[in-house]
């Protein structure tokens, strides 16, 4: 040791690589922060927490984890869950202004055993409708929202995380339409409008003066109120069409596909994620909570589970994805693992990658599907690829297939 040399006062080694200029090392540093925030004011780590501690003093980048407990959300967080100023259990994370910090530090302490697993969407959407109804209190429908939020929509949300994971898309979908109620509602109040003197052509004027997404988004509201006596049971809620999705040629397609399967220079988990859109015409939603168990060999030859059988993979393709899977390592059970524990990447992140590379998201995907449903039957291709018959009906007639005659229902004896 040289005289210019000062070792760390808690573990007596020599900070690596900066001698002489810090009395602590990194690791006995982002130890003494671990022991600040999550004190419970006795002087020592909340016994519930420690899981969390022992988490970030073992994780393989100490940098990021001190980064992330000096950011001051996150501090302001985790010392009032230590504290018991909040309770730590989701509906206490659920109350916390910033939903943010609580959505990642939720991802966390589900990762660390500390909570109970939880769907993440469900979860956010249910935090996001608990801060808006909490701003509702002047509004002069709020009790019609309320009912809303906490009898319709929320119950069947629950109701389909307990059968299958929500996707991404689950969020601002049920936030939107929320917000397009509340928006419809107040247009009735600064109109002069009573609900339940609402007419046709009050209605209709309304549905004249928007878009069609806000008409689309309304929808559910308007039939759920229609329903439950809110608005005049003798309404007609229209349906609302879209236009038939933009295409890209075949020829525009394979090239797309040969583009992404051979050049190195585009990031792989985009690669991945665009040729499983050309291939099989997956939403993204879809693709980036894929796992490992969804990658199959079958009789000697891969498969991908997406619906039900699996399907084929051209080799080209599997060989992409079992690149994916060696460079993502042993410690995660997604395709496309994320930077949270145990949670795959976030859906904007993929969504951003692809963009970045020009692909075109949506013709690409329509294309695909279109493609396949003049191949074989809509039916067919709906229960292989994990589509809704609707969807996949509708692309037969939007492609002008021939299939219209095919039973999607077949009885055997």
């Amino acid at each position: 040791m040289t005289g210019t040399e000062i070792v760390c006062g808690d573990c007596g080694t020599v900070p690596p690589g900066r001698p002489g200029r810090r009395p602590l090392c990194p690791a006995c540093k982002l130890n003494r922060r671990i022991t600040l925030l999550l004190d419970d004011g006795t002087g020592h780590i909340r016994p519930a927490l420690r899981p969390l501690a022992t988490a970030l003093r073992n994780a393989p980048n100490l940098s990021t984890s001190r980064l992330w407990l000096y950011k001051p959300q996150a501090a302001e967080l985790l010392t009032a869950l230590a504290t018991g100023r909040v309770p730590l259990s989701h509906d206490g994370l659920s109350t916390w202004p910033r939903p943010g910090a609580a959505r990642h530090l939720r991802h966390r302490l589900i990762a660390y055993g500390i909570l109970p697993p939880v769907d993440p969407s469900r979860a956010d959407i249910e935090s996001w409708l608990r801060h808006r109804l909490a701003q509702l209190s002047e509004h002069p429908h709020e009790q019609v929202l309320r009912q809303y939020a906490l009898w319709h929509q929320l119950p069947r949300l629950r109701a389909t995380a307990a059968s299958r994971p929500l996707r991404s898309t689950a969020k601002p979908y049920a936030t939107q339409q929320f917000t397009q109620a509340q928006l419809f509602l107040t247009w009735l109040h600064d109109n002069g409008i009573e609900p339940a003197a609402l007419t046709q052509s009050q209605l209709d004027t309304w549905y004249a003066a928007h878009r069609v997404h806000q008409r689309y988004r309304v929808r559910g509201f308007l039939t759920w109120a229609t329903s439950h006596g809110h608005l005049p049971c003798g309404l007609v809620v229209h349906q609302v069409t879209f236009k038939p999705g933009t295409t890209i040629t075949q020829q525009r397609r394979l090239e797309l596909l040969r583009h992404y399967l051979t050049d190195d220079a585009v990031a792989l988990p985009a690669r991945v994620a665009a040729v499983l859109i050309l291939l099989y015409a997956q939403p993204l939603s879809r693709i980036h909570r894929l796992t490992r168990d969804d990658l199959l060999t079958i009789d000697g030859t891969p498969h991908l589970r997406l619906g039900d059988p699996p399907s084929p993979l051209p080799n080209p393709a599997a060989h992409l994805l079992h690149r994916l899977v060696d460079e993502g390592g042993s410690g995660s059970q997604w395709l496309f693992p994320g930077r949270l524990p145990d949670q795959p990447v976030a859906y904007a992140t993929l969504h951003r990658r692809l963009r970045g590379s020009g692909f075109p998201l949506g013709e690409a995907r329509i294309s695909a599907l279109r493609q396949l449903v003049l191949q074989a039957p809509a039916p067919v291709i709906a229960d292989a690829l994990g589509f809704h018959q609707t969807t996949t009906t509708r692309q037969h007639a939007n492609a002008g297939a021939t299939w219209s005659r095919y039973p999607a229902n077949r009885n055997t004896q």
